[in-house]
């Protein structure tokens, strides 16, 4: 669905602009302001004023300014009231007297409100911001891209955890304005100002809260209808809600989706084609990454491999899991083993059945530690020379990539994947 209101649209971008408030512009005003009653207050204590409790009598340039200034300090200098002098330089005094001290009282207001509530100050002055929730990994893979292609473009990132290890890149590096609270809280909603929001992308570990969230964004803001993205990690939950009123509203995506097809597309396809035999394929690690790829493997290469061993420390309910949607299917073999990636007993395993079936495995390393991924790729490269190992690691890492090209191991970047898969239209 084409985005509403593009950065082109003339007519919305002047319709919103009118009677925004800009904060540097705020600035601008208070320092005009600022200048011109200390100009006044300077002006009549050089013009001859005497004030009752203090006398000037003699005073420098220096020692006037000073007293100016001390206009603006709440409580005064103690000058007391203006009593002798011209007219004028009286009337510029009781000026200054009542303005200076509402000036320094505002700011103070402003500053005060900025501590308590720094949402309610950034985000409302915004418009055409994009919101995100979840100070994740993903969030951050998104957030670097959009600053590639747009320098400008305000971020607003919601976490209910603010010592998460990438809110301070996001804040420092990118400029975020990262807002700790539930995406779920009404409060917080309503403080987006997502009336005004370009897109929203809901990021966070927890399908159902991302679900839920966009739920209530759409009620709140009917006109962000095509423009919210919710990411779904499960693929069973992702396929049983896509057809619900939010999932037609939105667009709903598996990050895991788009890797795990461009691996099987990219990388394995042409491995089975070179063989002639129903290849032993290993998933080393049945998260949510290794579970799609299998569900890749089914529909595009279907046919290709004869036997898959699942390797997870939690194997058997994960695999149990997977057998309820989307399912096993294609008349393969199978194993399922609970275990460690790092124990040498069941890559034994492994390897009494690659000589049982006369060739050696194609081994997929896809668990949650980049760390364990590549060790264990090692491990299998030392006991199966001719295997074809794949290593997994979410970001781009020099190291991994030096060591598995010297192993002879393929290093495959997730990050990479996730972030060339994801469309343009969402920046």
């Amino acid at each position: 669905m084409p985005d509403e209101g593009t950065e082109t649209d003339p007519p919305r971008r002047t319709r919103r602009g009118r009677g925004r408030f800009h904060p540097f512009r705020a600035v601008l005003w208070r320092g005009l302001a600022f200048g011109l009653v200390y100009l006044a207050g300077l002006f009549g204590l050089l013009s001859g004023v005497q004030v009752s409790d203090r006398s000037l009598i003699g005073a420098g340039l220096a020692a006037k300014a000073y007293y100016a200034l001390g206009l603006f300090v709440l409580g005064g200098l103690d000058l007391g009231t203006p009593v002798a002098g011209p007219v004028v330089g009286q009337v510029l005094l009781w000026s200054a007297y009542f303005l200076a001290p509402l000036i320094t009282a505002s700011a103070l207001i402003e500053t005060a409100v900025r501590l308590v509530s720094p949402l309610a100050l950034r985000v409302r002055p915004l418009a055409r911001h994009v919101v995100l929730a979840g100070a994740g990994r993903l969030t951050l893979l998104y957030v670097r891209r959009l600053r590639e292609r747009d320098g400008r473009r305000t971020i607003v990132v919601v976490e209910r955890e603010p010592g998460r290890s990438f809110v301070n890149e996001l804040r420092a590096v990118h400029r975020a304005v990262v807002v700790t609270g539930d995406v779920r809280s009404e409060q917080v909603l309503r403080g987006l100002r997502l009336e005004r929001a370009h897109r929203v992308l809901l990021m966070t570990d927890d399908d159902f809260a991302n679900l839920d969230a966009a739920a209530r964004i759409l009620r709140l803001a009917p006109e962000l209808r095509g423009r919210v993205v919710v990411h779904v990690s499960d693929l069973g939950f992702m396929r049983e809600t896509g057809d619900s009123s939010v999932g037609r509203a939105c667009e709903i995506f598996n990050g895991h989706e788009a890797a795990a097809r461009s691996l099987v597309r990219n990388h394995l396809l042409d491995r089975f084609h070179a063989t002639p035999h129903r290849d032993l394929v290993v998933l080393a690690g049945f998260g949510r990454f290794g579970q799609t790829v299998l569900q890749q493997l089914q529909e595009h290469a279907g046919g290709s491999f004869g036997y898959v061993v699942i390797i997870d420390t939690d194997a058997t309910r994960q695999a149990r899991a997977f057998a309820d949607q989307p399912g096993f299917t294609g008349g393969y073999e199978r194993m399922v083993t609970d275990g460690d990636l790092l124990d040498p007993d069941i890559w034994q395993q492994v390897g009494e059945l690659a000589r049982a079936r006369g060739h050696d495995p194609v081994v997929i390393l896809g668990s949650g530690s980049d760390g364990t991924n590549l060790h264990a790729a090692l491990m299998v490269r030392k006991r199966h020379p001719a295997a074809y190992v794949i290593v997994r690691s979410f970001g781009a890492s020099p190291f991994t990539s030096e060591v598995a090209e010297d192993a002879g191991v393929h290093a495959f970047d997730l990050a990479e994947l996730l972030g060339s898969g994801m469309p343009e239209s969402w920046f």
